[in-house]
């Protein structure tokens, strides 16, 4: 994890905690800073989120590659990007930058994840359904199509309050 050389205030939030990147005026620069990074340390951008507490900034950062990442990768995008975002100055506050992997259990936020994740097993909590796990056999933009017990559904993305890949052992692993 790379700090800021302003001085952070570390706040440990729930993972609920409100997600201002949609709403906040002047995003759109912070959007591309850490895009920029991550592209000059050779991965991409999954995720990210801004906390603000006050005049106190959290910007988490998630960063992926095809094959995954390594905690040299995280290390590397998080100087690329500290540097960046000290440089432009995007936030108004003093920030924390954290820069990690979404992990093997990775959220699925958007619809180019759930293409990403088609294959695997999920767990969904839907909106009209509750909480579901199946197999994802299919994605669109809008829809995604899953196997639940061996009945295939399409369930719009609309619905999907939250959704999670889900580890499977590998076979014949110990």
């Amino acid at each position: 994890m790379m700090r800021s050389t302003r001085t952070p205030l570390v706040v440990s939030a729930p993972a609920d905690t409100y997600n201002t990147r949609h709403m906040e005026p002047g995003t759109e620069v912070l959007d591309s800073l850490l895009r920029q990074g991550a592209a000059q340390a050779h991965v991409e951008v999954y995720h990210w989120e801004l906390h603000r507490w006050g005049r106190q900034a959290r910007v988490a950062v998630q960063v992926d590659r095809p094959g995954g990442v390594t905690v040299d990768d995280c290390a590397r995008a998080s100087r690329v990007m500290a540097a960046l975002l000290d440089q432009a100055d995007p936030l108004t506050s003093s920030y924390l930058l954290e820069v990690s992997s979404p992990g093997v259990e990775r959220v699925l936020w958007e619809p180019r994840h759930y293409a990403q994740a088609v294959g695997k097993l999920i767990q969904l909590k839907l909106s009209t359904a509750g909480a579901r796990r199946g197999r994802l056999v299919g994605a669109t933009d809008t829809t995604i199509t899953v196997d639940l017990e061996g009945t295939t559904v399409g369930i719009p993305l609309v619905e999907v309050e939250r959704a999670r890949v889900v580890y499977e052992k590998e076979q014949g692993s110990r």
